[in-house]
């Protein structure tokens, strides 16, 4: 009897290359599917392949924290390949926070906790969507709200993760967002897309945690507008604050992740074919407002860029929105925004102050999914400062200090904000660099910010890693967000990808 490709075992099949494995798209894989070059299991095999080579050996990304029992992951892959062949298929195949795993949120506190007691509603959505999560991915120690000198995507549990677009050791010489620096705090889901680990990632962002380090990635994401996306049973520090996303290759993959981590009342209020509905190839009549790169640009604490970075992030940047414009696109230039900065209220940044008193219900709540927590004694070198939570819990603003400092950050954020800039220019998006502290206003006003792939640096001779372009829309507006994303994908050049990974020079 002939056999067809789904009758072999998975290490006979068409073996996707490591070129395939760093580029392929979830829909591109989803073709191969169709036409019976690959299966789920045949999938499944070679990420698990590319997660040996490079999480802990090769390049040693460390950006996965923990797998999934490989039994249990090829029983679920052979349960989706059935589905596929019988005709019955779901959405997308991701990577995310799983059922069968410890959530430590990177920390040794959590390490030997009794396992959660149920999945997190994300995590059941995404599986309804059929999800093989293959493993939980490192980050920045308990969402980086921990205590000072934390370095983005370092953990106790997971170490330090590291971009395969950079060369060499982390080196913040020039500020904590240095070019070395991997962005965080979702670091790990960041890294697993770039380097193959995954066709998709989720984080949890307050202040830049999904888009920052994706744009260091070069991929696609999205930070939802507050309350669309649940944050139950994951680990977060305010619900005022915080709100799971995703990350992608490509922008259709976005769309399909967004769909799928999507509260019922939110994906009510979409079409049956969601936001594929909203894709454009073009930005005729679309409104950009952009701000000026000389103003936004990273507080020196952060980074302080040379005039090689700035001269190369500027001219992508301005080359960008002109031939935005060029395409149809109505653009208003160099439009005012409140800068972060004027989230201080007296001495107080206010967003911190909002953290602080929600911290102690986010992290009672998400305790109370444990039955009993970890109590060995840990390296404390790896453990650094922890000033951020004893704050938290022996300085506790008042309930009068939260008010007010909720009622000014949304102030900033909203009302002399980004609805200020929306109305007064009559805008659909606000473009800006991500190289920025733009997230800030995001986080402020509760509104989605995407990060679409903009650029790579390339200092004193040498490749280093790519940056992103923000863009933020009016509260609920993720459909015009996806509208753009898809125009952009449409006009401009593709994404890279890591070549150390392939071996390539860095020259």
């Amino acid at each position: 009897m002939a056999t067809t490709p789904r009758d072999l075992p998975a290490p006979e099949l068409q073996r996707l290359s490591t070129q395939q494995i760093l580029s392929l798209s979830a829909r591109d894989v989803r073709q191969l599917f169709d036409n019976g070059t690959l299966t789920i299991p045949g999938l499944l095999s070679r990420v698990l392949l590319q997660i040996n080579n490079e999480n802990e050996h090769g390049l040693q990304l460390r950006a996965i924290l923990s797998l999934a029992p490989e039994p249990q992951l090829h029983a679920r892959a052979q349960e989706l390949d059935q589905e596929l062949q019988s005709g019955r298929s779901r959405d997308c195949i991701a990577t995310a926070p799983d059922f069968g795993m410890p959530t430590t949120a990177g920390s040794f506190a959590l390490l030997n906790a009794t396992k959660a007691t149920k999945n997190a509603p994300v995590v059941e959505r995404l599986l309804s969507a059929g999800v093989i999560i293959v493993g939980k991915s490192n980050l920045s120690e308990l969402c980086a709200f921990k205590g000072d000198g934390l370095i983005d995507g370092f953990s106790p549990v997971g170490g330090q993760t590291k971009s395969p677009y950079v060369y060499g050791d982390i080196v913040l010489d020039e500020g904590d967002l240095s070019p070395t620096s991997p962005g965080g705090s979702s670091t790990g889901s960041a890294v697993s897309v770039s380097a193959g680990f995954a066709l998709l990632g989720v984080g949890t962002e307050n202040d830049g945690s999904i888009v920052q380090p994706a744009s260091r990635q070069a991929l696609y994401a999205l930070k939802p507008t507050l309350g669309f996306v649940s944050a139950e049973g994951s680990w977060s520090i305010s619900k005022s604050l915080d709100t799971p996303g995703a990350m992608a290759r490509s922008v259709h993959d976005l769309a399909a992740a967004t769909e799928a981590l999507l509260n019922p009342a939110a994906r009510a209020k979409l079409p049956t074919n969601g936001y594929q509905s909203f894709m454009s190839t073009s930005f005729k009549d679309m409104k950009l407002g952009v701000v000026n790169p000389a103003v936004w640009r990273f507080p020196p604490d952060l980074w302080v860029p040379s005039e090689e970075a700035k001269q190369q992030h500027d001219t992508a940047y301005s080359e960008t929105w002109g031939k935005m414009r060029s395409l149809g696109a109505e653009v208003a230039y160099n439009i005012s925004l409140p800068l972060a900065k004027e989230l201080t209220a007296g001495e107080d940044y206010t967003p911190s102050i909002v953290n602080s008193y929600e911290l102690e219900e986010t992290a009672n709540e998400f305790l109370r999914g444990y039955t009993e927590t970890g109590s060995e004694v840990h390296d404390l070198a790896k453990a650094p400062d922890q000033s951020y939570l004893i704050k938290a819990v022996e300085n506790r603003p008042s309930e009068d200090q939260y008010r007010n400092a909720f009622e000014h950050m949304r102030k900033i954020g909203r009302d002399e904000g980004l609805d200020k800039a929306f109305d007064e220019h009559n805008l659909d998006i606000v473009i800006a660099p991500m190289d920025s502290p733009i997230c800030s206003l995001s986080m402020a006003s509760g509104y989605p910010i995407a990060n679409v792939p903009l650029g790579r640096y390339r200092l004193k001779g040498q490749l280093s890693r790519p940056f992103g372009l923000a863009a933020l829309a009016r509260q609920g507006a993720e459909t015009t967000l996806f509208r753009f994303m898809s125009a952009y994908e449409a006009n401009f050049p593709a994404r890279v990808i890591p070549e150390q990974l392939l071996g390539a020079s860095k020259n």
